[in-house]
């Protein structure tokens, strides 16, 4: 459960980073002030455009890990499972066998089933 609740803060955490954001601060910082219109928006444009593929290989590198969790958690769940149905059907096993030899034995000593503590080989 430990394992479950820090994948889950890790991926919350990476959900709420601002990360482009900083990235649009960073591009601003350089852009020039004054000078030819038309090179200014070709500046905008470019920063804008980095902006946009850093916010997408964000968006992609989020989902993959998102992916691999659900994966991980997916393959975790599927082996507790196995482990258990194969826990109760040892068990129910285990109760046949045992039915079955005390039913054997109940056969075998019908003195026991009447109760006689002379007769029955306890």
């Amino acid at each position: 459960m430990n394992r479950l609740h820090t994948l889950s803060l890790v991926t919350a955490a990476l959900a709420l980073s601002p990360l482009p954001a900083v990235a649009q601060g960073a591009a601003q910082a350089n852009r020039p002030e004054a000078g030819n219109p038309e090179q200014q928006r070709k500046t905008l444009n470019e920063e804008q455009a980095r902006a946009a593929r850093a916010q997408v290989e964000d968006n992609v590198a989020r989902e993959q890990a998102r992916e691999a969790t659900i994966a991980t958690e997916t393959a975790r769940r599927q082996r507790e499972e196995t482990a258990y149905n194969e826990a109760v059907r040892s068990h129910e096993a285990a109760v046949r066998d045992y039915e079955a030899a005390h039913a054997q034995w109940e056969a075998s000593n019908p003195y026991c089933k009447r109760n006689d503590p002379v007769k029955c080989p306890r």
